[in-house]
């Protein structure tokens, strides 16, 4: 893909970082929000299991400095996995069948999308890091009002899932997922196919532009900025 002149100047991630962004509540959902309340351009982000991390916060403040309005809902309540919990197998079992689960999370992602509508954003997107791929997945099969979803380092995509998708879909897996070539490939019969896009970061590891990411290493903070010009052009062109 090429980059316009605005999306190659996209602000490189930064080792030690202070948010820009303010906290506040939809409703009772605390919410990080990043760019101008103004701007007709929405998106959600669904941080990875490890909860409101530094990098998503930056993450969610440069998308926020490209024209988006950024809206970060705290979708575990403060309560994010441990590295501890995460390798626990049956811990992180429960917590996707639980406080992970998309019937637990329809209703925040509402509250967004509701937010979003209220306060006059004409077109809104969603991002997902790990498990929150497999939530904005399914929000794009489900939920009307997305008009397109990027997922990054995405877990938990099943056979299918992308074949239900309602809006333009982009990739970005890193080497530790599947070949997602054959499920990529079971959206071409629809007719937004074309604004569909993915790149495999085979020289990246899960989580590198993510929580798991250190930005202070001069080659993932690389990658990491290569994936967020990817995600900015993406949403210039579906939003």
């Amino acid at each position: 893909m090429s980059f316009p002149a605005a999306c190659c100047n996209t602000p490189p991630v930064k080792a030690t970082y202070a948010a820009k962004g303010t906290k506040d509540k939809i409703d009772d959902l605390e919410c990080y929000f990043s760019g101008s309340k103004a701007s007709k351009r929405g998106i959600l982000v669904n941080y990875d299991i490890f909860g409101m991390h530094a990098n998503v916060i930056q993450l969610c403040d440069i998308l926020g400095e490209m024209g988006f309005y950024v809206v970060l809902p705290d979708l575990v309540h403060g309560k994010p996995l441990t590295e501890a919990e995460v390798g626990n197998s049956e811990t992180f079992s429960s917590f996707c069948k639980n406080a992970g689960s998309w019937e637990t999370n329809e209703p925040s992602y509402q509250k967004v999308l509701d937010y979003f509508k209220q306060n006059n954003v004409e077109s809104v997107g969603a991002i997902g890091f790990c498990w929150g791929g497999k939530m904005v997945v399914t929000a794009l099969s489900k939920l009307k009002g997305l008009k397109g979803g990027a997922i990054v380092h995405p877990a938990l995509i099943e056979a299918g899932d992308m074949a239900k998708v309602n809006a333009p879909l982009m990739v970005l897996p890193s080497k530790d997922e599947p070949d997602f070539t054959a499920e990529f490939d079971s959206m071409k019969d629809k007719a937004f196919f074309s604004q569909c896009f993915m790149e495999r970061f085979d020289d990246m590891f899960h989580g590198f532009c993510g929580a798991r990411g250190d930005w202070g290493n001069g080659e993932q903070a690389k990658r990491a900025n290569d994936a967020i010009k990817l995600l900015v052009e993406f949403f210039n062109k579906v939003l």
